[in-house]
């Protein structure tokens, strides 16, 4: 049976019939050699999970972007995580270990 559902899988995914925005986000930054932030972002079947690992200010603060137009906007304390669905597909993300606003270029607002 397995073999069986691995071949159908196979064929939707040649025909494009599954979700192809799957990926994972890691974002980590270091200074003087220390962890400042680490996040991982697990896109799945149009859900995503954020997860804040590591963050010197104790949050992790999260911009999603679908182009230039701000979607969302949240922060996570460190061990924490969030599911969130509904996201605009191919979304862009901004994760920094400070509370400041972010443009789609994750630069300072």
């Amino acid at each position: 049976m397995r073999i069986f559902l691995a071949i159908i899988y196979c064929f939707m995914n040649l025909a494009g019939c599954t979700d192809t925005q799957n990926r994972t986000l890691v974002s980590t930054a270091q200074e003087n050699g220390a962890t400042t932030l680490e996040s991982h972002t697990e896109v799945r079947m149009g859900r995503a999970r954020f997860a804040c690992e590591a963050s010197k200010g104790g949050h992790c603060y999260y911009t999603v972007f679908d182009g230039a137009k701000e979607v969302r906007r949240f922060s996570l304390a460190v061990s924490e995580e969030r599911l969130v669905d509904d996201l605009p597909p191919g979304f862009r993300l901004c994760v920094t270990p400070v509370d400041e606003k972010q443009t789609a270029n994750c630069d300072r607002a």
